[in-house]
């Protein structure tokens, strides 16, 4: 019974962890909706760098992408981008 009670207890603890990591992960994603500016957005698999002008770079988390409004051939045109191969770059 012991036994049972300390891998209870080892399970528990990894999840409430990953759990701590996931709310720390869709907080910085939050953050990235409350940003505004100029940024370069580089999507893996991608030969285009999309530029954000004044803009800002919004987070879905609970879809998995980002959305934005990007300068593409001289006009803004809406862009979503998987979270996870998305890189954001701000501008100075």
């Amino acid at each position: 019974m012991t036994k049972f009670i300390k891998t209870f207890a080892v399970i528990s603890i990894a999840a409430l962890s990953l759990t701590a990591c996931d709310k720390i992960n869709n907080a910085n994603r939050t953050m990235d909706t409350m940003l505004g500016g100029d940024f370069k957005v580089y999507i893996a698999g991608h030969n285009k760098v999309y530029t954000v002008t004044n803009g800002k770079v919004t987070s879905v988390p609970e879809k998995g992408y980002y959305v934005f409004y990007a300068n593409v051939d001289g006009k803004k045109r809406l862009v979503q981008s998987p979270i996870a191969t998305t890189t954001i770059e701000k501008i100075d």
